[in-house]
């Protein structure tokens, strides 16, 4: 027998160490509206130029809309409406600490007085890499180049142009983690430097009336019974 089995296989008559966390993970959802007074002046934009909406905060990160009458690329969409979802340019200081891939969903419509829909493209999915620390960003965003055309936005004029207003609603979801919590089942300690002793459960007349630890599959299943909200 090797000596990692040996080992393993001594924790049953040995000191005992157990312990359980628990993370909660929840979608973090909003959106962010821009009004667009003038939109036959925005046509007069350089293609490739963009306006930017102001920040706006989901899942603790700042982002952008930005919005090209002319199209992002002259060369391929000038004839249509371009947008982008882009985050805040650096990050926060959790953040920095390590490099990673963080995926946002998010929804461009184009919405009436009523704030219905009138007009919006399929939700996507859009990965974003927030940077090592001290290292500043900000990226060109994500979203669809050929968003409507300028044609069709203006034919329709009457339902997505009314006085000449150009209403853009963004939808964004990111996975947001709430925090680390201790799962583990409580228990009573008769000697406070002794790990092992991991008594009776609190509530259980059965754990009371033995003053028995816990085996390793009851102490699991009392782990996973502890729902967070």
């Amino acid at each position: 027998m090797s000596a990692a089995p040996q080992l393993l296989a001594a924790a049953s008559v040995g000191r005992l160490s157990r312990s359980a966390s628990g993370i909660l993970v929840k979608a973090a959802t909003g959106f962010h509206v821009l009004r667009v007074d003038g939109y036959s002046w925005t046509k007069t934009l350089a293609a490739g130029e963009r306006i930017s909406s102001n920040q706006f905060l989901v899942g603790n990160k700042y982002w952008f809309m930005d919005y090209y009458p002319n199209g992002a690329d002259g060369s391929k969409a000038s004839d249509y409406i371009s947008l982008r979802l882009r985050l805040r340019n650096g990050c926060s200081r959790r953040d920095c600490d390590i490099v990673y891939h963080r995926q946002a969903q998010y929804k461009f419509s184009i919405v009436d007085r009523t704030g219905k829909a009138v007009y919006e493209v399929p939700a996507e999915t859009s990965t974003f890499t927030y940077p090592g620390p001290g290292t500043p960003y900000e990226g060109s965003g994500c979203g669809p180049d050929e968003f409507i055309t300028r044609e069709e936005l203006e034919r329709r004029s009457e339902t997505l142009l009314p006085d000449d207003c150009l209403a853009i609603r963004c939808d964004v979801g990111v996975a947001q983690q709430e925090r680390v919590a201790d799962v583990a089942p409580k228990h009573k300690q008769h000697n406070r430097h002794d790990d092992s002793d991991e008594s009776d459960w609190e509530g259980s007349p059965e754990g009371r009336r033995r003053g028995q630890p816990l085996n390793d599959l009851e102490y699991i299943r009392r782990c996973l019974a502890r729902r967070r909200t």
